[in-house]
């Protein structure tokens, strides 16, 4: 540009408090040509390029903030060289700049440096610190508008919302510093600058981010005013971020309570609808008019609450601006879909229109009913055109994460399998027996003629294979298996080695959360250690401690607790225990579930299968415990033995100076004791008395799962243990949680005093059971009743229970049968739906 003969710059000039919003527009000019000259030359040499380059994105807001101080630092030496510039042009232009512009070298690098600093905060005190600094720099008086839409941004991704405003304000013309107050008269326009919708959308996210509607609404108010003087409208991204504000404030307001308020009467949804209907945005806040995201966002909001006679409010006032819905509009109406028959109308909807094509959240939707009615071949051809667009290989892998995950949640274990072997596994590879069996055929067909989309093959990550091996865990589980669907004959043990042989072959190496499940999945000692080293042969992984904790829990669950003390006792001395009392009590939960299936088995680490474990770690701690290691300790004893010096190791610890390795007993630890003692004949009242009172002694609160698991140590000493619940527990229960709650409203069921009461009831009825003694249980029943609370089928289980733990040789009492079919009388209420009930004789009592 030729600055000399820019006269409409020279009679800016001479007005010295609009000097520096000369240099903006001589900057923002020259950049604008340049951008120019610069497009028409790339036109020119790049006439055959295809598209250009996208916009890069920062991978996170520490890198993005830097970003824009270099603009900034690249703005002022740009600003310097245009000074520069119209210095040596004229010497009348020279004076002016030299009395006029502050931002001197001294100015740019405080404001540089205090810039630079934000990136690197790592407290609120250092920010405090900065913002402070940044506002009284008055940065308003220095630098050109440029340079201050620069700083507006930076100080918002930073979170000075206090420094943003006033910056804000003075670019408005609502604080305009000494320095730059115009002369009577003058246009008000003047010292009004709307800056550019990237500055203020920034300081809008901001606010929405902390929740600041009322702010945001103030700003837009202020922006709207300065955009009435220009003649101007703000960004539609600012009307957009409002709605989304709104929009979350809603949700905020709406889940404090219990029931979810009624969204016609919420004030904020109430607003963002308002701000949809035609004009309405423009004339309140001279908004640009709503377009396809506004309404796609005020629309995933009602989704949530699915509220179908808003869901349609909305739709109507977006048909009647005749905006067309796109897929996420649809996305939202899915998400309101009350029933798999209303999602797979929407689909059908998608599919028809050429113009709309099911992204990945589409496909998570109707995934699921799409199988359930059997129309595998859309669910296919959705996946492959998903496949065949150009997007990043980790977005696809996400998708595919999350479609086996929700298959695999609601029980369609083949289907997921399916689909792995379809877009996953390698073609080389072996596919699984359900696969071929899963509605196939007719995609065979249409590959074998052409007919099929070309799409690239997924490539497979640990996620993936965990998805389907957490199904196959379900599958294993007798408690979780009957509602899963499969059609396989192979066993769910032999599908996760084969799953395990294919990440194997594919280079997928398994994480933490695999090992996990491979562990929960073994069936004897022998597959648990095999299991084990052969994941550390092909994992690089560290070695956490739940990944110590799936070890020790499946050794317990097959009855090895030799192996699971040896495991635990590898933790200590690689250092490798959780700093709670977490890795303590998986062991103790372990010796609970070995106790449960032989509790006279004695423990002996030295010739265990634990010994056989790949754990390449060097050693930490040897034998801590005063010249003697875990194994040590518990060598020689029964598993309730064990699990009883553990608890004793726990709670001398602080004074025998191990306290960093054994931590106090927590009530989960008192608990777990408690129940690896009551699988033995008894341990005596004196016993269970005094645990129970160490436990409360050290601060542990009793629940009920401990005083049923403590009760139950009474074996079949049912005498005993209904004095210990007269004379000590009942009065505990009742006294340490002191809810003033009636007992024959409808909220004691709920209280903490109920549930202990049945936990402890149920423990006393179990001690009967072993006893055979169904007249004690009897009148316990009757006792649960006058305390308010209602025996049922679980009181009965829990009795049935007990008689299977009992002697061969119990002595029995009197009637017992009739007081064991009144029990089943008193626990069993009549419903008219159960089934089980159909073929009981009934008959009418007149009085």
């Amino acid at each position: 540009m030729n600055f000399s003969h820019t006269s409409s710059t020279t009679r800016i000039l001479h007005k010295s408090q609009t000097s520096k919003r000369v240099l903006t527009l001589i900057y923002l000019s020259s950049s604008r040509i340049k951008a120019v000259k610069d497009r028409d030359e790339e036109q020119r040499v790049h006439q055959n390029r295809p598209y250009r380059s996208k916009r890069r994105q920062p991978p996170d807001s520490r890198t993005a903030t830097r970003w824009v101080i270099e603009s900034i630092e690249k703005v002022l030496e740009e600003e310097d060289q245009y000074s520069s510039s119209i210095s040596s042009a004229s010497s009348a232009g020279s004076a002016v700049n030299a009395r006029n512009n502050n931002s001197n070298k001294e100015d740019r690098s405080l404001l540089l440096n205090i810039l630079y600093q934000i990136p690197k905060v790592r407290s609120k005190e250092e920010a405090q610190k900065l913002e402070h600094e940044l506002m009284n720099m008055g940065v308003e008086d220095k630098f050109s508008f440029a340079v201050q839409e620069r700083v507006l941004k930076v100080a918002s991704m930073a979170g000075f919302v206090q420094a943003s405003l006033k910056m804000l304000d003075f670019m408005l013309g609502l604080s305009t510093p000494k320095t730059s107050q115009g002369e009577e008269g003058e246009n008000l326009d003047v010292h009004v600058h709307i800056p550019s919708y990237m500055a203020y959308i920034s300081v809008l996210n901001r606010l929405r981010k902390w929740n600041r509607v009322d702010l945001m609404r103030d700003l837009l108010e202020k922006l709207s005013n300065a955009c009435r003087i220009k003649g101007q409208k703000l960004h539609i991204v600012a009307l957009n971020t409002y709605l989304a504000a709104l929009c979350d404030e809603h949700q905020i307001t709406s889940s404090k309570g219990r029931e979810r308020r009624a969204l016609a009467c919420d004030e904020f949804m109430d607003e963002a609808i308002s701000l949809l209907e035609k004009g309405v945005a423009t004339e309140r806040y001279c908004l640009a008019h709503p377009d396809v995201m506004s309404f796609n966002t005020v629309l995933n909001a009602v989704a949530i609450s699915r509220n179908e006679t808003l869901m349609e409010h909305v739709m109507h006032l977006m048909q009647d601006q005749g905006i067309e819905p796109d897929t996420v509009t649809y996305n939202a109406m899915l998400k309101a879909a009350p029933t798999a028959d209303a999602k797979i109308s929407i689909l059908d909807k998608i599919l028809n229109a050429p113009e709309l094509v099911p992204d990945r959240y589409t496909i998570e939707m109707v995934l699921v009913p799409l199988v359930q009615m059997g129309r595998i071949d859309t669910v296919m051809s959705m996946l492959q055109r998903l496949c065949s667009f150009d997007q990043p290989q980790y977005s696809l892998q996400n998708a595919f994460s999350t479609f086996l995950l929700a298959l695999v949640k609601d029980g369609e274990i083949d289907a997921a399998r399916a689909i792995f072997d379809r877009f996953l596994l390698s073609p080389s590879l072996e596919q699984s027996d359900s696969t071929s069996t899963f509605g196939f055929a007719r995609l065979a067909t249409e590959e074998r003629h052409g007919s099929q989309i070309d799409f690239s093959p997924v490539k497979p990550i640990t996620r993936h294979f965990n998805a389907l091996l957490e199904g196959y865990r379900m599958l294993n589980d007798p408690y979780k298996s009957a509602r899963l669907i499969t059609t396989s004959s192979i066993s769910p043990r032999e599908h996760a080695c084969n799953l395990f042989d294919h990440m194997k072959a594919m280079n997928v190496s398994p994480d933490c959360f695999t090992l996990t499940l491979f562990m929960s999945m073994q069936n004897n000692r022998e597959e648990i250690t095999e299991t084990w080293n052969d994941i550390m042969e092909v994992s690089d992984f560290r070695l956490e401690p739940p990944a110590f904790h799936s070890l020790i829990t499946a050794y317990g669950k097959v009855g090895d607790a030799s192996s699971a003390c040896y495991v635990l006792n590898k933790m200590i001395e690689v250092g490798r225990l959780s700093r709670t009392s977490n890795s303590w009590c998986v062991l103790l939960s372990a010796l609970s579930k070995a106790s449960s299936l032989s509790c006279r088995d004695i423990i002996n680490c030295n010739s265990c299968s634990g010994t056989g474990l790949k754990i390449d770690m060097a050693n930490l701690n040897d034998k801590p415990f005063h010249g003697k290691d875990l194994v040590d300790i518990v060598n020689g004893c029964t598993y309730p033995q064990a699990a009883k010096i553990i608890l004793d190791l726990m709670t001398s610890s602080p004074s025998r100076g191990y306290d960093e390795i054994v931590p106090r007993p927590n009530s989960q630890a008192y608990c777990l004791v408690a129940s690896s003692l009551s699988h033995t004949d008894g341990v005596g009242p004196d016993f269970a008395i005094s645990m129970f009172n160490n436990a409360t002694a050290n601060g542990r609160r009793v629940d009920g799962r401990y005083l049923n698991a403590i009760i139950r140590c009474y074996g079949e000493n049912i005498t005993a243990a209904v004095d210990a619940w007269k004379n000590v527990f009942r009065p505990t229960v009742l006294n340490t949680f002191t809810e003033d709650i009636d007992r024959s409203s409808s909220n004691f069921p709920k209280s903490r005093v109920y549930k202990n009461l049945v936990a402890s009831y149920h423990g006393l009825i179990y001690v009967a059971g072993r006893a055979y003694r169904p007249d004690v249980a009897l009148r316990l029943v009757y006792a649960m009743t006058k305390e308010g609370v209602e025996p049922t089928e679980a009181a009965l289980n829990t009795y049935n229970s007990g008689a299977r733990e009992r002697r061969e040789d119990a002595e029995k009492v009197k009637l017992h049968g009739q007081y064991e079919n009144l029990l089943a009388i008193e626990c069993t209420k009549y419903d008219s739906k159960d089934e089980r009930r159909q073929t009981d004789q009934r008959i009418r009592i007149i009085l």
